[in-house]
């Protein structure tokens, strides 16, 4: 079961990455996210899947949900792959906020 929550965070991460939710991370912080998103996704339980999801966190919370090509239906895959994973969404949707505020 594990894997297939895995392959949905995958899934979720790359169709976000081809909605452009990404597009304003530079270069190489978007290789860094595919590169530890490849690393957390072949890492077993443990210390080492921990660490992973440490440095995914942060990476995982800049993305930009008013991009205008994202669907509801996209966001609901976005929440569903971080809660069956456990990645705390209560604090990403802390850095959110922070990120996306809308100017009035």
């Amino acid at each position: 079961m594990k894997a297939t929550n895995k392959a949905m965070l995958y899934e979720a991460v790359s169709e976000f990455i081809q909605l452009h939710a990404f597009d304003h991370l530079l270069d190489n912080e978007l290789a860094q996210l595919k590169s530890v998103l490849n690393a957390w996704t072949l890492s077993e339980e443990g210390h080492e899947m921990q660490e992973l999801t440490n440095k995914l966190i942060p990476l995982l919370s800049k993305v930009n949900f008013f991009v205008e090509s994202i669907s509801p239906a996209a966001i609901q895959l976005w929440f569903y792959a971080l809660s069956y994973n456990e990645i705390p969404i209560s604090g990403m949707m802390q850095d959110l906020s922070n990120t996306n505020e809308l100017v009035n």
